[in-house]
């Protein structure tokens, strides 16, 4: 990879040997540039791993154009001879954050949330994004819609659903799912937006604790309710509590926000589910069954 990374950067660059916190998706490495420049690299030989990559070069020029939240710059995808994809972007070393980066990072967030509603600038008015993002290893449908009900819906949790569908295991689980709560689930979900009206804020799109720390993660970015990043950050737990107040400062809650962020947990429990079975199965299901509870 080294040669294919030289010819595309037009330096020599050396490997060095710096202890990188792996994912779960894709190979991650670091290498310096005669210049002295440190740069973050991930590869993966998957089929989809450049589309993936793709729009994960996207998505972090879009979140980087804002200049409203900090995220490592991309600087290019490309491939080897033997098949493996990769992306290349600036090395950061990152750590925890502490309290007074939590609050930072949640005004910041805001902020990139407010920034496609400005006046000063061209407004995206749709929903979606203009290349397929990766939410994990699983592609996400970004075609513009103009309603943001028919787009979360249709693009991110009936795929889910349809994914699971064609998911071997689990057979009487999933059958309770798509023949049953789905179809119920479908029918009330306008009623969760009742009284809001949503417009495109640019989302990071996969936002939990572990992205805000680790410098081998992605974004799966596309415009959509900036309610979705809050939902995602707040699924597994482990921001601190900073973070939200001085999010909720900028943008305050809507009402019926706690129901939301349940309708958008259930999205990445579809998605884990899709890539890894096990325990997303019943969070899954429970969560079906809260949301079918809260109407």
């Amino acid at each position: 990879m080294e040669i294919e990374l030289e010819n595309i950067l037009k330096t020599s660059i050396t490997k060095l040997n710096i202890c990188i916190n792996e994912g779960c998706i894709n190979n991650s490495s670091v290498y310096q540039t005669e210049e002295n420049k440190l740069l973050f690299v991930k590869d993966n030989s998957k089929p989809g791993s450049d589309k993936m990559f793709n729009g994960e070069l996207e998505g972090l020029k879009a979140i980087c154009s804002t200049n409203t939240i900090s995220a490592p710059y991309p600087i290019a995808t490309g491939c080897t001879n033997s098949g493996h994809h990769f992306i290349v972007m600036d090395y950061w070393k990152m750590s925890s954050l502490n309290k007074k980066c939590s609050s930072e990072l949640g005004s910041q967030l805001a902020d990139m949330h407010m920034f496609n509603l400005q006046e000063t600038q061209p407004r995206i008015n749709k929903f979606g994004f203009h290349v397929e993002t990766c939410c994990g290893f699983l592609p996400q449908n970004n075609t513009w819609t103009d309603d943001w009900i028919t787009f979360y819906t249709e693009n991110r949790l009936e795929y889910q659903i349809r994914l699971l569908q064609s998911n071997p295991g689990n057979n009487l689980k999933k059958k309770k799912i798509i023949e049953n709560y789905w179809p119920q689930l479908k029918h009330i979900i306008p009623k969760f937006f009742e009284g809001i009206e949503v417009k495109p804020s640019l989302l990071h799109g996969d936002l939990w604790p572990g992205n805000t720390a680790q410098s081998n993660s992605k974004p799966a970015t596309f415009y959509g309710h900036h309610e979705y990043d809050i939902a995602s950050i707040s699924l597994f737990g482990g921001i601190s509590i900073d973070f939200f107040e001085a999010y909720f400062k900028k943008i305050p809650k809507s009402n019926g926000f706690e129901n939301r962020k349940l309708l958008y947990h259930l999205f990445h429990y579809l998605n884990h589910w899709n890539h890894f079975g096990g325990s997303y199965v019943d969070l899954t299901i429970n969560t079906f069954e809260s949301l079918l509870n809260a109407y």
